[in-house]
């Protein structure tokens, strides 16, 4: 790992274990609901969504949010969610 990232994990590690938590619960979710397409795709949208809100919120925190940032997380959100949901049945 790169330095810059291991000193910005130990600067603030409840930004990254809040990230953490929230992509295990949402596996968790997804496996849980692994009989309904539709609570999975419910899950995919909501873990897409917060995975967005916490990489904007992180970067506003960083002083580093700009256009170029956002349409990046944007299209990673929704390119997230055209594959999962486009794989279930």
């Amino acid at each position: 790992m790169p330095k810059d990232i291991i000193k910005e994990l130990k600067q603030k590690p409840s930004e990254f274990i809040f990230l953490v938590i929230m992509l295990l619960l949402a596996s968790v979710l997804f496996f849980y609901f692994n009989y309904n397409p539709h609570f999975q795709r419910r899950v995919i949208y909501f873990t897409s969504g917060a995975y967005l809100f916490w990489s904007l919120f992180h970067h506003y925190k960083r002083g580093d949010l700009e256009l170029s940032i956002v349409i990046e997380y944007l299209l990673i959100a929704i390119f997230a969610v055209v594959l999962m949901t486009t794989t279930l049945i």
